[in-house]
């Protein structure tokens, strides 16, 4: 590889070729996970009206309706290929680095360490979820325009949440200030890292592997983080409790943001040091590509 120097030309054109790459790796599989709500819906569609009328009705077309997929079971399908994607975008785009050919063509691209990185990172974290969610939620609006009946597209539903929650009030004002909603993105950027990782380190069953390894190591920190967090729950439960009694509504509400406070702190500082030791793998795999 070359040495680990930056050159923005350079990136831009190693850029180019990676997405490139994506498109000849993962392109089909993208537009089936992108499609994958409107061949749902046309299922469940088929499925449902099949179920509920009998054949001489539907032969007749007398009194069938279509039964239509109402946006949360929409969203349901979005969430379930958008899992799909991350087990197995990074095996399909760089799982081939660990075979020989492959890998050798990768390390003689005329890129350094870092531009092939900070490439790979931005793919994995950025464009392919972005290209997935736009693409999915323009084909959600499409549907929810032909077939009117359908109901809100996932947006509109995702807006009105929204403002019920920031306009309306539903939720105090110090709560929603409160609440990092960036942890999700940091949750997902974990997953998406922990997959890609797992695609550098197994040559084989990449997704799979991954998967079954992410499930140990879940079982065995969860087990560690309730021996050491049982503690510290029972002294927030011995904290809220003595500062509870004697206190009006507002002075709740501060002790309970306290709390809120000290959780979302934790969480912002388990997610950055994942994200990290993640990011270090990958940049030391790469670095040990060898053929």
């Amino acid at each position: 590889m070359k040495n680990d120097i930056f050159d923005f030309k350079r990136f831009g054109n190693y850029f180019v070729t990676d997405i490139k790459n994506a498109i000849a790796n993962y392109g089909w599989s993208m537009i089936i996970l992108i499609l994958f709500g409107l061949i749902s819906y046309i299922l469940v569609g088929l499925i449902s009206t099949i179920a509920t009328y009998s054949w001489q009705d539907i032969l007749n077309g007398v009194g069938v309706e279509w039964v239509h997929t109402d946006v949360y079971g929409r969203l349901t399908i979005m969430l379930i290929a958008f899992t799909m994607l991350i087990f197995t975008a990074p095996a399909k785009c760089y799982g081939g680095l660990t075979d020989k050919n492959i890998g050798s063509n990768f390390i003689l691209l005329p890129a350094s360490r870092l531009e092939k990185f900070i490439s790979m990172i931005l793919m994995c974290c950025i464009v392919i979820p972005i290209v997935f969610i736009m693409g999915y939620l323009l084909i959600d609006c499409l549907i929810c325009m032909v077939c009117p009946e359908t109901g809100n597209s996932i947006i509109s539903e995702v807006t009105s949440a929204l403002n019920l929650i920031l306009i309306e009030g539903d939720v105090p004002v110090e709560l929603i200030d409160r609440i990092k909603w960036t942890s999700a993105i940091d949750d997902t950027w974990m997953i998406f890292l922990f997959f890609l990782l797992g695609a550098l380190v197994f040559k084989k069953s990449k997704a799979s592997k991954t998967f079954l390894v992410g499930v140990a190591i879940t079982m065995f920190t969860s087990s560690v983080l309730l021996i050491l967090l049982t503690p510290q729950i029972d002294k927030i439960d011995t904290y809220y409790f003595n500062h509870a009694s004697g206190k009006t509504e507002e002075e709740l509400e501060i002790v309970a943001l306290n709390i809120v406070d000290k959780m979302m702190l934790f969480d912002t500082i388990f997610d950055i040091t994942i994200n990290a030791l993640l990011l270090t793998g990958i940049w030391f795999k790469l670095k040990t590509l060898k053929h």
